[in-house]
């Protein structure tokens, strides 16, 4: 209990380096086993091979030898033939090389080599009682005497004593050369158990792993992510409880501090809304009428837009969609100059002139005349970008009134900049023109305000359309056809770089041509 107590304390690095340990010391433990009773059974291997099979032959013939040398000594005593005494000598030159390639041969073992010497004792007896008295009476012509000593019993004796002391080390030879052929099967079999106690020891730590892993990892993620998930409904009051290691507690522990500051930080909004809506009323109501949008539906078109301001409740950027008709959308995205009260009206009054001359079937062009009328008395100045998109004819047309260049990136990647068609609409008047350009299905455009890339590149430094239409092309075609994921991506990507985020109005809104819909 207390080892297991001590395990939970530590963290997952440690954790992993005891497992790693006790799988190592284990398999190197069997790996040690194993190498042992190989080298043991190498050895006798070698041994067999090399030695003990090689004396094996030689003592057969060593034995054919003394036996050759006894018949070719019957044969020259019998017949008086000097080829038989030539054959007897060579026989016994053979026996005596042999004998001498086997003390060789098994110079390690000293059982055998003594053997050997008790072998040649037998075969020098057998000659001093034999073959040198035959010889010496042959060479005298005494045939009868050399045949009657050839057959004396000392003679046979002797020789029977060579054969017996040759053959029983011939056994001796094969009794050894089976032991360790034995050893070498044992070894064989011992390996199969090794292995298999190998499998099952590899079986077992992939078990006790994938324990440990669903233990230390999977499980602990599992209910910080059930915590998490909880956490994320509107109250965001669930807390997120820490588990498993040390280092997945102390992720919950972070997850937890973030938690309640999103809470406060929500408290906070909303008491604000609030005070607003009870203390301000007419600038709610003009909150509500910003954020007042008809849906606008047109088969094969994903949209997806957002409007933050930097301080206050009211942004001075706006978008609006509006359905002409089942075939074609307006769209437009603006931004009001100052602040307070008399900027905020004539955002208004341009919005609804826009929203108004766009529903009644006027090009963008003409739009952006009738709004501009709206200010010529007003100190604020409006940028805005309109467009048409018709889904019929695969265009869009657009008038952009001294804003920001629209960011249209193809299917094919490629990016096109709906630059300034006309000036901004204020008391100078002016006029506008507009443009029509393909927007086919797969391809994505974007239209923002200028607090999307102001001050947000490296150094402060304003960022370019051609940085959006970079984040946009990294992603894959599918993702560039959902409308919110690409405005979540490019949010996100120029948010993370930025050290001065939200310090303006932020204005984005995402029109994207489903492929699916033609």
């Amino acid at each position: 209990m207390n080892l297991r107590t001590n395990l939970r304390d530590q963290p997952l690095r440690r954790r992993l380096f005891i497992g790693f340990v006790a799988i190592a010391g284990t398999l190197s433990l069997i790996g040690v086993i194993v190498g042992l009773q190989y080298l043991i059974t190498y050895s006798g291997a070698v041994r067999l091979q090399e030695r003990l099979t090689p004396a094996a032959e030689l003592a057969d013939n060593l034995l054919l030898a003394q036996a050759s040398a006894s018949g070719d000594l019957s044969d020259y005593v019998l017949t008086d033939r000097n080829r038989a005494r030539r054959a007897h000598q060579d026989s016994i030159e053979d026996a005596d090389a042999l004998i001498r390639l086997l003390e060789v041969t098994l110079d390690d073992d000293a059982a055998l080599v003594g053997q050997l010497a008790g072998v040649r004792a037998a075969q020098q007896v057998w000659l001093n009682e034999d073959a040198a008295p035959t010889l010496e009476l042959m060479e005298q012509g005494d045939e009868a005497g050399a045949a009657r000593a050839t057959n004396l019993p000392r003679a046979w004796d002797a020789y029977d004593a060579m054969i017996a002391a040759t053959t029983d080390f011939r056994d001796s030879i094969e009794v050894e050369r089976d032991a360790a052929r034995d050893r070498v099967d044992s070894f064989a079999r011992q390996l199969g158990w090794w292995l298999l106690s190998l499998a099952l020891a590899m079986l077992a730590i992939v078990g006790a792993s994938f324990g440990a892993l669903n233990s230390w990892v999977l499980f602990p993620l599992r209910s910080i992510r059930r915590d998490l998930a909880k956490a994320a409904t509107d109250t965001h009051t669930h807390p997120i409880e820490g588990t498993g290691p040390p280092d997945l507690i102390a992720v919950a522990t972070d997850a937890e501090l973030l938690r309640r500051s999103l809470v406060t930080e929500i408290d906070e909004a909303r008491a604000a809304r609030t005070g607003l809506a009870q203390d301000a009323p007419l600038v709610a109501q003009m909150r509500s009428v910003f954020d007042q949008r008809s849906p606008a539906n047109v088969a094969g078109i994903r949209l997806a837009g957002t409007s933050s301001s930097a301080e206050g409740v009211l942004a001075g950027d706006w978008w609006d969609t509006i359905a002409i008709d089942a075939n074609r959308l307006a769209l437009v995205v603006a931004d009001t100059s100052g602040h307070g009260t008399a900027a905020i009206i004539t955002a208004l009054r341009v919005k609804d002139l826009l929203r108004g001359a766009l529903a009644t079937g006027l090009d963008p062009a003409a739009a952006a005349e009738l709004a501009a009328v709206s200010c010529r008395d007003d100190d604020n100045f409006v940028t805005a970008f309109i467009a048409i998109i018709d889904t019929e004819s695969a265009t869009m047309t657009f008038t952009n009134a001294g804003h920001q260049p629209a960011v249209l990136v193809t299917a094919d990647k490629e990016t096109v900049l709906c630059e300034g068609t006309g000036p901004l609409m204020s008391s100078l008047g002016g006029s506008w023109r507009q443009e029509t350009i393909p927007l086919r299905p797969g391809d994505c455009l974007i239209v923002f305000t200028d607090g999307l890339i102001e001050g947000h590149g490296a150094d402060g430094t304003d960022l370019e359309p051609e940085d959006i239409s970079r984040i946009i092309r990294s992603l894959d075609a599918p993702v560039r056809q959902d409308a919110d994921e690409v405005l979540a991506r490019v949010i996100a990507g120029i948010r993370s770089r930025s050290a001065t985020w939200q310090r303006d109005d932020v204005t984005a809104l995402t029109v994207c041509r489903s492929v699916m819909a033609l």
